[in-house]
């Protein structure tokens, strides 16, 4: 099975093109139209692995177990890609439009059934799904097959030689998207596979004493406690088994109706499981002059060129705008601001 990522030019033109050739992926088959409208071959060959196939579609399995069995296949068939190469939307847009087209026009329905929506509508959702809609994170835990990878990466156990994916069967796949968005996308800190994995020990333990916790009202504010933590502590600093203890602490609060002592906003909502969770129908994502712009109620996720990751929750304080904020007004995504002496980007909007 030959692999590919796309040319630069080909992708950036796709890209800039889609609310006038979104109805391409609806109506094509084959992806000889994109050779057709770049004007040559779109493609680079990257590698040749064994052959294999990704989860059935055709079957009784849910939105999240199909999912979830990809992030496990795809990990797996491409452990051999560095965390560079599995950044790089050339490869994921290579995988998209190639190997895996067809997959991918079933697996969202282009072609099976879907009824195209405005070229707005479409294009960002197209966008999302088969390019980076935005840069960083976002764009890893969005498109459709890299969330996979990366998700794999951040639960496989190479020590675990009976199932090198037990942390993800206990993460499991009821409501898999949002649970990504929380442990994966929200919060940086889980980046770190010790925290992670702390994390994970902890839904183990309510997994084995048959306490079922659900996103929305226990994993949720947890993470966000977990996160006021690390306002005061450097949480990566912190040992596993303490973190385990937080955030199982916040869960037990939670349930008892109790509010944890360092509570935080909570995140926002995602869209229900049989959908793309990371696609907002509502901004098409494509011209620059749609990019959203930074709007009460939304969370504002900025990084610096040290690495440093912050996120702000843009909204009212008793009527007025804490002036800590005052500086995100009228920013977009990829607008840089100067904050405590430092440059800051605005590398993503959450709503």
């Amino acid at each position: 099975m030959k692999l590919y990522i796309m040319k630069r030019e080909a992708l950036e033109m796709l890209k800039a093109n889609l609310p006038t050739i979104y109805g391409k992926y609806y109506t094509e088959k084959t992806n000889h139209w994109i050779s057709d409208i770049y004007g040559e071959n779109p493609f680079i060959e990257f590698n040749d692995v064994p052959e294999f196939n990704l989860a059935e579609l055709n079957s009784d399995l849910t939105p999240g177990e199909i999912d979830l069995n990809n992030c496990k296949i795809l990990y797996e068939k491409l452990l051999f890609l560095s965390e560079s190469q599995a950044s790089d939307e050339r490869l994921w847009a290579g995988l998209t439009h190639s190997t895996f087209y067809d997959y991918m026009r079933k697996r969202w329905g282009y072609g099976y059934g879907k009824k195209p929506k405005s070229a707005e509508k479409e294009a960002g959702a197209i966008q999302t799904r088969f390019f980076y809609r935005y840069t960083g994170r976002s764009g890893l835990y969005r498109n459709t097959l890299s969330k996979c990878w990366w998700v794999g990466h951040n639960t496989y156990d190479p020590n675990n030689n009976q199932n090198h994916f037990e942390n993800l069967d206990i993460i499991g796949s009821n409501d898999l998207n949002s649970k990504i968005n929380e442990f994966f996308y929200n919060f940086s800190f889980s980046s770190n596979p010790d925290v992670m994995t702390a994390i994970i020990d902890a839904l183990r333990q309510f997994k084995k004493d048959g306490r079922h916790i659900l996103v929305r009202e226990h994993i949720r504010p947890a993470m966000s406690y977990l996160n006021a933590v690390g306002g005061s502590v450097v949480i990566d600093c912190l040992e596993k088994d303490e973190i385990t203890r937080i955030f199982s602490d916040a869960v037990d609060a939670i349930m008892q109706g109790d509010i944890p002592t360092l509570n935080f906003e909570k995140n926002i909502s995602v869209e229900e499981e049989d959908t793309d969770y990371s696609v907002n129908e509502d901004i098409g994502a494509v011209d620059p002059s749609d990019v959203p712009k930074v709007t009460l109620g939304c969370k504002v996720i900025i990084c610096n060129r040290d690495g440093e990751t912050k996120t702000y929750k843009y909204d009212l304080i008793n009527g007025t705008l804490p002036k800590a904020v005052e500086v995100f007004t009228d920013c977009k995504v990829g607008d840089v601001i100067e904050m405590m002496g430092k440059e800051w980007k605005v590398e993503d909007l959450i709503f």
